[in-house]
This record gives structure tokens, C-alpha cells and sequence, in this order.
């Protein structure tokens, strides 16, 4: 029982986790950490429980390992309408008591009267922001009720579909000469042209394509791969194949492969 009473378990949301590869690297970095009991990552809720020893590790250091891992600790920010403060003091002492709180990071504007807080849910929640207000002795209460959660995933769905919407555009051009015209002995000189090619696809492969890149560095550099490492792979090998051929061989391109596969993982997402 003393053993239980020493532990503390927490439920981060991660966020950049595509994969059951992701998932598992996540939940095998946090296993590692000294005073980690144990860790358990679930990619379809994106959470992370993880039970703890808090005189060995912090959650700034659990969140400090998912972020060296390549990954975001989800956070949300929220805007508290103050009452009862009267000078600075009132103002710094509220900005102190909020800050103190594990996971929070508040700033409060006396003139507007309003407290700027953002935290890692699981470690804090409004409730708790406001519980802390009143035992100051002062009032609190959500300036603006959103669902910042649902928010955050519309804005990643629609940039998903601008990013669909560009490389459909630029890839569709590529696609037709290779796998429609050129069958049909059908010459079209500007789809022909392999200049042309080369910067429609450029566009595509590090335009919408470039999130394939910066996830597959993160992995890459910590020693593990996931499916972003073999699209980066596969399609930058096409990619870069076509570019020689392009410009000092003048062989085969493949640059409808490389366009093809990213516009297609795109609208996957």
C-alpha cells in the first residue's frame, strides 16, 4: 500500500501519433524514464497513462521525453474573467497562484480584468482554474466557452484539405500524360515537358508533402521509423530518380509516382 500511495498516474494527450509505431515508440520512451511504473498508449484515443513515482520523475520531464521523441503533449488555452481584484498585487497574486498549479501557464491582465491560462489537460482542467481563483478570494469564470478540442481538429482537417486540394491540382497534369495520353500515343508538348514536370512535382513533394519530411526526421533522428519514413523514402526516391533524369540523363520519369503517392496519403488523412 506504501508503494501505491507514492505513485501518481496522469492521462497526457499526444498529439502527431499516426501510426501503431508511433504509439509503441511513445509508450517504450516513457517505460525508460526512471520512476516510470507504467505506461500504456492508446493511438486511437491519443492519450498516454502513465503511473509514476513523482519523487523520481515530473510530468514536465514526461512531457519533455514525448516532445524529444518527436511528438506534442496536447495543450488548451482558456480565458478567465476575474472579479474582486483591485490593484497589481491582486493581479500578481492570482498570475502566482494559477502558475503554481502543475501544467499551468497563466498571465492576468488587471486593466481588462481577465486571466490568459493555458494547460495540459489531465493536469488541470477549468474547474480547477477556477477552484484556484476562489480560494485567492476572488471570482472566475470562462470568458469565452469553446471546445477548443473540436476546434483544433477542424483546423487540421481543413489544412489537410487545402494540402489535398494543391496536390490533386498540381498532380493531376503528371498523372494524365503518364497513365492516360501516353498509352493513347496522345503528345501534349507542355505535359510532355519534363521541366515542367519536375516543377509541378517539386511543388507537390515539398509543398503539401513537406509534413511527411519533418515527421520522418523526428523518427529518423530518434533511432526508430514509421509509415512517414517509408513514404519520405519511397517517394523522394521517385522524386529525386526523375530530377537526375530531368536534367542530366534525360531517362525515365516517374514523377507522377511520387505526386500520385502523396496526394493519396493526403486525402487519406
Amino acid at each position: 500500500m506504501a508503494e501505491a500511495a507514492s505513485t501518481h498516474k496522469v492521462s497526457l494527450g499526444v498529439t502527431g501519433m499516426t501510426c501503431a509505431a508511433c504509439s509503441n515508440r511513445v509508450q517504450k520512451g516513457l517505460s525508460k524514464l526512471p520512476g516510470v511504473t507504467d505506461a500504456n498508449v492508446n493511438l486511437t484515443t491519443e492519450k498516454a497513462s502513465v503511473v509514476f513515482d513523482p519523487g523520481a520523475v515530473t510530468v514536465p520531464d514526461l512531457i519533455a521525453k514525448i516532445e524529444a521523441l518527436g511528438y506534442g503533449v496536447e495543450r488548451q488555452k482558456v480565458t478567465l474573467d476575474i472579479t474582486g481584484m483591485t490593484c497589481a498585487a491582486c493581479s500578481a497574486r492570482i498570475e502566482k497562484g494559477l502558475n503554481k498549479l502543475p501544467g499551468v501557464t497563466a498571465s492576468v491582465n488587471l486593466a481588462a480584468e481577465r486571466a490568459t491560462v493555458e494547460f495540459t489537460p489531465g493536469l488541470a482542467d477549468l474547474s480547477t482554474l477556477i477552484k484556484k481563483v476562489e480560494n485567492l478570494g476572488y471570482g472566475a469564470r470562462e470568458h469565452q466557452a469553446e471546445d477548443k478540442e473540436r476546434n483544433a481538429r477542424q483546423k487540421e482537417v481543413r489544412n489537410q484539405w487545402i494540402s489535398f486540394a494543391v496536390a490533386l491540382a498540381l498532380s493531376l497534369p503528371i498523372f494524365v500524360e503518364h497513365m492516360i495520353l501516353m498509352p493513347l500515343m496522345i503528345h501534349i508538348p507542355l505535359l510532355m515537358n519534363a521541366v515542367f514536370q519536375f516543377a509541378l512535382a517539386t511543388i507537390v513533394q515539398f509543398g503539401p508533402g513537406f509534413q511527411f519530411y519533418r515527421r520522418a526526421w523526428h523518427n529518423v533522428r530518434n533511432g526508430t521509423a514509421n509509415m512517414d519514413v517509408l513514404v519520405v523514402l519511397g517517394t523522394s526516391a521517385a522524386y529525386f530518380y526523375s530530377v537526375y533524369n530531368t536534367f542530366f540523363a534525360w531517362g525515365e520519369l516517374y514523377y507522377e509516382a511520387a505526386t500520385t503517392v502523396l496526394t493519396l496519403i493526403i486525402l487519406g488523412k
